[in-house]
């Protein structure tokens, strides 16, 4: 009888234990889910910058989804939104910084630089049903402003290259739909632009292994989809929502006019060493 309640309490100690340790890998605060939190500040729909996100909690922006494995970038399209600089549009987005977080970094377009990202788009504007989600951020004074973004309008998911300025768009696919779940790799060589595209959650051990090449979008005969150089380069990751109080008209502060992007996963690499496994550095 002794041993039988001796290995009751074992038992029961043990759950707790596994419980207690399960808990605590969940997701607390979005910074968990970020493989360097340092190495990112994020924009809110209210124009404000917060340029330390490793402690910052959860908010109607930016939170921890209900499984505890994504964060969640939405904008609501309210009277009380702002705009950033430069832009008439709203968004809930981190802005890569230096690995140590110390400042801004811009990089150019020689070398290796690229970004892997695994989200969903999971909900447009009403009446202006498009958002920017993954970008490589150009030399604005020099034209070069949106380099290269993936952009979704309606169904349409496409590549966008500062509006059409610096190339024609290049269609990923037409019908996507929105919650689905997918992987995107953009990736500059030399000035060579390259993106890769997969929802069948095998790109990122694919490209590691170097048998990505079924999952490259093509601009005709070339593999890359835009061959140009520029500098004052950085990655931006989240919900850039291509609309606002003004173009929402009668339909903004509508509790379901928003722009929401989930993120699951990202990495960037200027090495040229490729994407790392580690764990958020806080």
């Amino acid at each position: 009888m002794k041993n039988k309640n001796y290995n009751i309490h074992l038992f029961l100690s043990l759950s707790i234990l596994l419980l207690c340790l399960t808990q605590s890998a969940v997701a607390q605060v979005p910074a968990d889910l970020i493989r360097n939190c340092k190495q990112w500040y994020i924009t809110y729909p209210t124009g404000k910058n917060v340029n330390t996100i490793c402690n910052e909690p959860s908010n109607e922006f930016y939170f921890v989804n209900k499984d505890k494995n994504a964060i969640t970038f939405r904008v609501p399209i309210r009277s009380d939104n702002g705009t950033t600089p430069n832009t008439r549009n709203i968004r809930s987005e981190l802005r890569e910084k230096t690995a140590d977080g110390k400042e801004n970094i811009f990089w150019t377009t020689d070398g290796t630089h690229q970004i892997y990202v695994k989200q969903a788009i999971t909900h447009l504007p009403l009446k202006h049903p498009q958002l920017v989600a993954t970008q490589i951020h150009g030399d604005k004074a020099a034209g070069i402003d949106d380099a290269m973004v993936m952009r979704l309008e309606g169904k349409k998911l496409f590549l966008c290259f500062n509006g059409g300025k610096l190339h024609p768009n290049v269609m990923i696919k037409s019908d996507y739909v929105l919650g689905t779940v997918h992987e995107v790799i953009f990736k500059i060589v030399d000035g060579k632009h390259y993106c890769y595209y997969s929802e069948d959650g095998k790109l990122l051990s694919a490209y590691k292994n170097g048998t990505a090449e079924r999952y490259l979008i093509k601009d005709g005969n070339n593999d890359f989809v835009m061959d140009k150089n520029y500098d004052k380069s950085y990655f931006k990751v989240g919900n850039y929502t291509q609309s606002n109080p003004t173009d929402e008209g009668d339909l903004t502060g509508d509790p379901n006019n928003y722009g929401e992007v989930v993120v699951y996963d990202f990495d960037v690499d200027h090495s040229g060493k490729g994407f790392t496994t580690a764990k958020s550095s806080k």
